[in-house]
């Protein structure tokens, strides 16, 4: 019976133990942003003086929970870029925790969060209308300053060393993220093995789950997922190999890294007045923190890390080595003639099959597409007869895209290309009229022409308007030598890439 007790009341005070420190973590939490999204920062716009005191703010939490220095005393790296007409001095603030096993304290784990946002506006009135940036993104500097702060204090420790970096320009264009990585500094890319962006992480009640875009990149995902979720139970409500590009994974993953964005949606007032510190869920933030530090602590002491074969820094296209799906169209086909600037009428069209989808950078993309279509016209001379073919059709396009859109969306593009057509199957029917155009019809096998596409393209799902225009002739008839004829396709389309 007493020994019963005992350890009744050892479970009460562990509960009541972890209930205190949970507290304490939701208040820090708070507390960091409260201060970043303050009316007083206004908004952390680069240049203003908000900004800069969120820079010192940061700077002075970092030196306060331990972390060492980035590059001999400093914790700055600094940066210049053009924003319009205006050079602008950035600031990154990086902290470091060392790694101490002799063999891989040399590989490094980045966690980092962007704390400039896009700060005020001057109203017809004369009063600024202030952007907090709560959620966007002082939720994400509290959650790595913590993170930071609970490794330090805990009793395990990293083997790899721990690189917490508070990334500034991110709202001009990822631009702090990407001078870092293109920066000289006390390590070499190649040394970097992951990456963690954290960025909008203050709404995980109404998400109901935490979102981490890349994790599966690592090559034993599966495996250190199941080892941190041992530590801190986490609802994933989506974990992909793809790289998001909205954000500082970008470029990190664009040169093979695997980079993954910690998130729990588009549920704050994005970019808006709105977005203040009172909004945010404290005790899902901190349940994020936990977590995200138990993934750290996995990921910087596994034995080994290595992305997965398909993800490197040779291999790595886009954020994404290649991407598949398939794709339907349905449209009109129909045939132009030249000499007598004759069009004659059309047929339906359509098309399925697959594609395959490579970005080759932030905005390029090459598009190759196998489908099995349908075309033809209504013949010439006799519009009741119709050639049909059957069709396995080649296009292959590049395209020009804007980049995923602000809220990380959609994207709109523009592709012009190429396209090859093996015809299966041609049917011209008899009719009346054969003896009159004569008996010598010939048919070609193969068609080339140009492709011209725009389209948009919401997260999976793909729609397209395509025209192709044949190079060479459908058809060609002994009596008339000069005739020139060439097939026109429209399509309207939609894809859908596999996968999550």
């Amino acid at each position: 019976m007493f020994k019963n007790i005992i350890a009744v009341l050892i479970f009460l005070n562990a509960v009541s133990v972890g209930s205190f420190a949970q507290k304490v973590l939701q208040d820090r939490l708070e507390q960091h942003v409260e201060v970043l999204a303050s009316d007083s920062l206004e908004g952390r716009g680069l240049g203003t003086e908000g900004h800069y005191k969120a820079f010192q703010y940061i700077l002075s939490q970092m030196k306060a929970i331990g972390l060492e220095p980035f590059e001999g005393n400093s914790y700055v790296h600094e940066f210049f870029y053009k924003a319009q007409l205006v050079h602008v001095n950035g600031k990154n603030i990086v902290g470091i925790i060392p790694g101490f096993d002799p063999q891989l304290k040399d590989e490094v784990i980045v966690i980092g969060a962007h704390y400039d946002h896009v700060g005020f506006e001057i109203l017809p009135s004369g009063t600024k209308r202030i952007f907090p940036g709560a959620d966007d993104n002082a939720s994400g500097v509290a959650g790595m300053l913590e993170i930071a702060r609970m490794i330090i204090e805990g009793e395990e420790r990293p083997k790899r060393t721990l690189v917490f970096i508070a990334f500034d320009a991110e709202e001009s264009g990822l631009i702090g993220a990407d001078r870092f990585v293109k920066a000289d500094k006390p390590f070499d890319n190649s040394a970097i093995k992951a990456m963690f962006s954290l960025d909008m992480i203050g709404m995980l009640g109404k998400a109901k789950g935490l979102e981490l875009k890349g994790w599966e990149t690592l090559a034993d995902a599966k495996d250190l997922m199941a080892r941190a979720q041992a530590r801190e139970e986490m609802t994933i409500k989506k974990m992909d190999a793809s790289i998001e590009m909205r954000t500082d994974t970008w470029p990190f993953g664009k040169i093979g890294i695997p980079a993954i964005h910690v998130f729990t949606g588009l549920i704050s007032p994005y970019h808006k007045p709105e977005d203040t510190a009172d909004l945010l869920d404290y005790e899902g933030m901190a349940k994020v923190t936990r977590f995200v530090t138990a993934l750290t602590l996995e990921v910087a002491n596994t034995a080994e890390l290595l992305p997965i074969p398909s993800f490197s820094l040779e291999k790595v296209i886009g954020g994404k080595a290649f991407q598949f799906g398939a794709q339907i169209g349905l449209g009109n086909s129909h045939n132009r003639h030249v000499q007598e600037s004759f069009r004659a009428n059309g047929v339906f069209a359509w098309e399925a099959g697959l594609y395959g989808n490579w970005n080759m950078t932030r905005n390029l993309q090459l598009v190759v597409s196998s489908l099995i279509d349908s075309n033809g016209s209504t013949t010439p001379y006799f519009e009741e007869d119709r050639l049909r073919r059957y069709s396995l059709t080649i296009p292959a396009l590049i395209r020009l895209t804007t980049g995923p859109s602000e809220d990380g969306v959609g994207r709109a593009f523009v592709g012009a290309g190429a396209y090859f057509r093996h015809h299966l199957s041609q049917r011209l029917p008899e009719f009346a009229g054969i003896d009159f155009v004569g008996p010598a019809w010939e048919f070609p096998d193969q068609e080339w022409g140009i492709n011209l596409q725009f389209g948009f393209q919401v997260e999976k799902l793909t729609l397209t308007f395509d025209w192709r225009n044949a190079l060479t002739q459908p058809f060609s008839l002994e009596s008339r030598p000069d005739l020139e004829v060439y097939n026109r396709n429209f399509r309207v389309g939609l894809a859908s890439a596999f996968g999550k």
